[in-house]
């Protein structure tokens, strides 16, 4: 038994908890090493015989007063165990304990066993979960936030955008929209002029008075601006301090940084066609988060196919074009390297394509061609060929499928004129550098296809001079036009053998009747008769496809 007691004791002194056995006054009867190593750097104390619970009392706090209670209570015999987390915090360090006490009997006497155990690594671990999972749980809440403004704003913006019958409309309703969403104060919608080369704010709407900006931008010389930045780039801008943005008070005088401290530019695209830019202003710093960003691109999108389907709707009924027309100097474009390798002046003729939707286009040459150009020689060309010869020249044929042509009918350019001399004296243009300068005419749908065009030839060629911006209007051609413009071409002779071929079914396969036939129905030669329904079929294709290039309806 005293073995047992030996062991025992040995065992509690190297427990790595501090122990106390305290009877029923409270009065404390044993101690372990660590109860009398706690607290003390130079000295040990056992403790023995003080009051243990009215040492407690003392310190008169609420973990105080909970760990007297339940000691109490295990005296009184109300429990047998009793334990509870506390803090005891130094100035060098915070630490948290867990205090466990024990009812046994020795003897038939009461005793208690007081335990502490420290688990301040525990707790830190505890309380780091927490902060996580209130930091979670407020991101969480802001991010429903957001999802609940951005969900809002969209639905606004989008259905303004669906109802509306004019890109104006589009425009005022989305300034409207945006600048009563948060943290939005301010925005406006600009386009960009290609005559007088300007970006202009056309709508804007604002909370509190917010003054817009004033005057005009220079596209190139207010570089530094954010709307022009995303115009030229078509990459969004955003400032997210105006604070430290150098050109604060240059481009907003009245309005920063007092009204709003941050910016953000989004240009307006649908496909290549740029309907204009899109700035908003919010009051706070920081306010055009990543996320955020990505929003407002989308919303951008949206915008610029309601442009888009709008123009397009508008085109199909209107009489009137974009009619655009430059000067390009530059060695590479094809229709240069044309005329310089023939040494000849080349006039646009006319478009077509080939079986696999691919452009060729045709090229009256004002000289004889013994051998066509090498179209491997010629960026975006892949193949030239002569397909007729006659006394004043010859016509090229141009397969041109990697070339500005192809990209130009993608922003709906109609082409007029694309002209060169590789002479320096010719009567379309000329320079003093004695360069070959191409003259391209083209007609365009609306004002944001032109000046999406003309940035594209001004990113391809090295000087590109605008020669004359105007609207233009075609009256609608009804079938009644083209036929009085026809009869009036022909010739009676040149009419009536068109008709009696057409009458007489000599256009169906296989034919009924042949030329020879019809000659003598007409008292004529047989080659007199195809001479005139030659030149009668050459006068109505010619009617007809001039009639395609002036009506913009119909193309």
């Amino acid at each position: 038994m005293e073995h047992r007691h030996e062991l025992a004791e040995a065992t509690l002194e190297t427990l790595p908890l501090t122990v106390a056995v305290i009877d029923t006054d409270g009065e404390i009867l044993l101690t372990n090493q660590a109860w009398r190593e706690f607290g003390s750097d130079d000295h040990q104390t056992d403790h023995l015989g003080v009051d243990y619970i009215a040492t407690a009392a003392m310190d008169d706090d609420e973990h105080a007063r909970r760990a007297i209670d339940g000691l109490e209570a295990i005296i009184d015999g109300e429990q047998e165990t009793f334990s509870m987390e506390y803090p005891c915090h130094t100035p060098e360090q915070k630490q948290w304990f867990l205090m466990r006490a024990n009812r046994f009997t020795v003897d038939g006497d009461v005793r208690i066993s007081v335990a502490h155990l420290e688990i301040t690594d525990r707790k830190l671990a505890e309380l780091a979960v927490e902060e996580t999972t209130a930091e979670l749980r407020e991101e969480h809440q802001a991010l429903e936030h957001v999802l609940d403004r951005v969900n809002g704003m969209l639905r606004d913006v989008t259905d303004a955008v669906v109802g509306a019958r004019t890109r104006e409309e589009i425009e005022r309703q989305v300034c409207l929209r945006l600048s009563d969403t948060d943290p939005y104060v301010l925005a406006w919608i600009g386009r960009a002029d290609v005559t007088n080369n300007r970006l202009s704010p056309r709508q804007w709407e604002s909370r509190g008075d917010i003054p817009l900006e004033d005057g005009d931008l220079v596209l190139g010389d207010d570089a530094s601006h954010p709307a022009v930045q995303a115009l030229e780039t078509g990459e969004p801008q955003v400032i997210q301090d105006l604070e430290t943005f150098d050109d604060a008070d240059r481009w907003w005088p009245t309005g920063a940084p007092q009204s709003f401290q941050s910016v953000a530019a989004l240009p307006l695209t649908y496909g290549d066609v740029t309907y204009g830019v899109l700035v908003l202003f919010a009051a706070e710093a920081n306010a055009v988060a990543e996320q955020e960003r990505l929003v407002l691109e989308s919303l951008t999108e949206t915008i610029a196919t309601a442009m888009n389907a709008i123009e397009t709707r508008q085109m199909l009924v209107s009489d009137t074009v974009i009619e655009l027309e430059v000067a390009i100097e530059d060695p590479s474009l094809f229709v240069t390297a044309l005329a310089d390798d023939l040494e000849a002046t080349i006039t646009y003729r006319g478009l077509t394509y080939n079986k696999d939707g691919e452009p060729v286009a045709f090229f009256h040459v004002d000289r004889a061609v013994d051998t066509p150009p090498s179209a491997a020689t010629i960026e975006g060309v892949t193949d030239v060929t002569v397909p007729s010869t006659y006394d004043e020249g010859a016509l090229l044929e141009v397969d041109v499928r990697d070339s500005v042509v192809a990209a130009l009918a993608e922003h709906g350019a109609s082409i007029r004129r694309f002209d060169a001399s590789a002479t320096a004296d010719h009567e379309t243009r000329s320079t003093a550098t004695g360069e070959t300068v191409v003259d391209l005419t083209i007609d365009l749908p609306n004002g944001q296809s032109a000046r999406s065009a003309y940035d594209l030839l001004e990113q391809r060629y090295d000087t590109v001079e605008l020669i004359s911006y105007h609207e233009t209007d075609h009256p609608t051609q009804t079938p009644q036009d083209l036929r009085g413009r026809l009869e009036s071409s022909l010739t009676e002779r040149q009419l009536t053998a068109l008709r009696t071929a057409y009458y007489a079914e000599y256009f169906e396969w296989p034919r009924n009747v042949s030329g020879e036939e019809l000659a003598q129905s007409m008292d004529i030669s047989r080659s007199t008769f195809h001479q005139h329904l030659r030149t009668a079929q050459r006068k109505l294709l010619d009617e007809l496809f001039d009639d395609w290039a002036d009506s913009p309806t119909d193309r």
